[in-house]
């Protein structure tokens, strides 16, 4: 994965090394050695970079040095390129209206010299962001309550609660914070839901990150079962095995440990809940996400036997889906995602990661269908969060004649 960034890594790391040592660090010493001493940061992490990607940084014994080196990336490159945004544009401006003119004393212009200081203020800001959503946001676990209608919800079913939550990627724990994994497990079955309903990336490239955290997971329970899917991670396709047959031993291996687990793994199937004489649906789809992702759901199979107009829940883990073959294909009513974390980054409720996904955090709407696409309680290679907290969806199904 840090292969297929690592034109962007350098770049990020060479642009703003470069415009600070010309337009400052150069003019402050004449000593070549403290010149030179400014661009070590930047060579120490491109070799780090190199060695791990080298070493096979997706391997799960190496994803502690990739999301430190993540970390250390970004605490050095983000408040430099920040710096050199909005110095630029000081200096842009200074040249546009005074055609670059200092004052009489020497000193740069009052636009050069208050983009400067907007610059050091936003870097500083950027380190302690990166270091809070890196030391504490990524285990700020937190509860999202949402209350879903339907018209046509059984009425035995009215009041039934899901415990939903996506996105463990359980290697990433594996940096010392596997005592998280009991925290999400005591969490979720603290909200004494009737069935718990995980979307998929339980690992992010291998089923031997699973290794340790059985007697965990084994703990998840509710009274009418955990069911999952699995996500584009799941998948082993961010290794490079030998052959495919190897590929597809591990990815057999995973869905097998799922299954130890007591969880209910459904693969483009569907399970029948009933109370009395009303019944609810929980259906779970392999991953179907747009290139280069696993394409793999098989909607007619995941409802073979089943009445068009059967109350049904289903797990998808990537919200394209939803648009592309759930709503055009389906009447089904309530659809669970999760794949974007969105972002693990969000500010006044928006993230960059909108740019990409229509939906992308949340309830969406279309007729009689939802969709719900949860923030994710993981991270994958940068175990960051910041806004779009680590969470558990508490869903409450009520029947209304609206």
């Amino acid at each position: 994965m840090l292969l297929k960034i690592l034109p962007l890594i350098i770049l990020l790391l060479a642009l703003p090394d470069a415009y600070i040592y010309w337009m400052y660090i150069r003019h402050w010493t004449k000593q070549r050695w403290l010149r030179l001493l400014w661009f070590l940061p930047s060579f120490i992490l491109t070799i780090a970079c190199a060695i791990i990607i080298y070493t096979n940084d997706m391997l799960p014994e190496h994803q502690v040095w990739a999301s430190i080196f993540m970390y250390l990336f970004l605490l050095f490159c983000a408040p430099k390129t920040l710096f050199m945004v909005l110095d630029g544009i000081g200096h842009l401006i200074n040249g546009l209206v005074t055609g670059g003119a200092k004052t009489r004393e020497g000193y740069d212009c009052l636009f050069v010299r208050i983009f400067r200081i907007m610059g050091m203020a936003l870097a500083l800001f950027s380190i302690a962001l990166l270091s809070f959503g890196y030391f504490v946001g990524r285990s700020h676990y937190v509860v999202h309550q949402q209350t879903f209608y339907f018209p046509d919800l059984p009425k035995q079913f009215d009041g039934y609660r899901i415990a939903h939550f996506s996105d463990l990627h359980i290697g990433t724990l594996r940096d010392g914070h596997e005592s998280d994994a009991r925290t999400i497990v005591d969490l979720i079955n603290a909200q004494k839901c009737d069935a718990i309903l995980f979307t998929g990336d339980l690992v992010n490239h291998q089923s031997t990150e699973l290794d340790g955290f059985r007697r965990d997971l084994n703990k998840l329970h509710a009274p009418d079962g955990v069911y999952a899917v699995m996500g584009n991670h799941d998948y082993s396709m961010y290794l490079n095995y030998p052959n495919e047959k190897d590929r597809e031993a591990d990815v057999k291996e995973l869905q097998q440990r799922i299954s130890s687990y007591g969880w209910t793994l459904l693969l483009n199937d569907h399970r029948i809940l009933r109370r009395g004489k009303d019944s609810l649906v929980i259906a779970g789809v392999e991953n179907d996400g747009l290139p280069p992702w696993p394409s793999l759901g098989d909607l007619p199979k995941t409802m073979k036997g089943l009445k068009r107009s059967c109350f049904t829940v289903l797990m998808s883990h990537d919200p394209t889906h939803w648009r592309r073959n759930i709503i055009p294909q389906t009447a089904i009513q309530l659809t669970l995602s999760g794949h974007t974390h969105a972002g693990q980054f969000k500010v006044f409720g928006w993230s960059p990661v909108a740019f990409r996904y229509k939906e992308w955090s949340g309830a969406y709407t279309e007729g009689n269908q939802i969709l719900n696409v949860s923030d994710g309680i993981g991270a994958v290679l940068f175990p960051f969060r910041f806004g779009a907290w680590p969470e558990v969806n508490v869903i409450t199904l009520r029947r209304s004649e609206k």
